[in-house]
């Protein structure tokens, strides 16, 4: 593969960001594989660093997932008198972005993943004072306005494609399916994800993802939900009707 002389590239990756925001919003982990092969096809990537405290229970088999795509892996656990501080991974990271744009030759592309405020004085300083081409990534709705704004480019994680738009519809269906059979429509959060996985096979972490992002949209509500008269509440998914209509997902007639 043939780069131009000025497509050289530093990527700067906050993990734990990331990793953490894609487990709560939709219950996934990072797809590593596929986001870095999107970096390396589009720029000359001389540098792709990942930040996070892997010491973490959390990060248990995250290490070896990351030395697939590469070694440069930051460990930002610090501790002072005994008790580990707070937020260090932003501080580290900061500290490599710096040091590296005083470099005389430094690559003119910055590529940052995360989502966090504090990253926006770097990205203003390397977009304007030192003219850098910097391009900020995170996970879809987590971003900071001001970090997005001071970016060349931002670009959100997942992004809609037409691939999740076609799981959106599939989750749609299948509570018409409960509504047109059962009067009430209403799903488990598991029940929902097994059966669309199966109906339509697609893998289940697809499925987790679209249903994250529909519940984020207001487009399905989580709630206690009682089936029948005596009967133990339960954690319950129901959709927003009117809601599914206004985004074209569902049409009543």
């Amino acid at each position: 593969m043939f780069f131009r002389a000025d497509n050289r590239a530093a990527v700067f990756i906050d993990y734990e960001y990331w990793y953490v925001s894609m487990k709560d919003r939709y219950r996934v982990r990072p797809d590593l594989d596929s986001w870095c092969r999107q970096i390396r096809e589009k720029y000359q990537v001389e540098r792709l660093s990942f930040f996070g405290d892997f010491q973490h229970p959390s990060f248990s088999g995250e290490v070896a997932r990351i030395r697939a795509v590469s070694n440069d892996i930051i460990e930002t656990k610090w501790e002072s008198h005994g008790q580990a501080v707070k937020d260090m991974s932003d501080v580290i990271m900061l500290d490599a972005i710096y040091r590296l744009a005083a470099k005389k030759k430094s690559p003119p592309n910055f590529i940052l993943f995360t989502g966090d405020g504090h990253f926006q004085p770097v990205v203003r300083y390397l977009v304007q004072d030192l003219r850098k081409n910097v391009e900020v990534y995170g996970v879809r709705t987590t971003m900071s306005r001001a970090l997005r704004d001071a970016a060349s480019a931002s670009f959100e994680i997942p992004s809609e494609d037409d691939q999740l738009t076609a799981c959106f519809r599939y989750i749609v269906a299948d509570f018409d399916r409960i509504a047109q059979n059962h009067g009430n429509a209403f799903a488990t959060y598991q029940s929902l994800v097994s059966r669309v996985s199966a109906s339509n096979r697609i893998p289940r972490e697809q499925v987790e993802m679209a249903l994250g992002e529909m519940l984020d949209r207001g487009w399905l509500t989580k709630k206690k939900y009682r089936v029948a008269y005596g009967e133990p509440m339960i954690n319950a998914i129901l959709p927003e009707w009117d809601e599914l209509i206004e985004a074209g997902l569902h049409n009543p007639g």
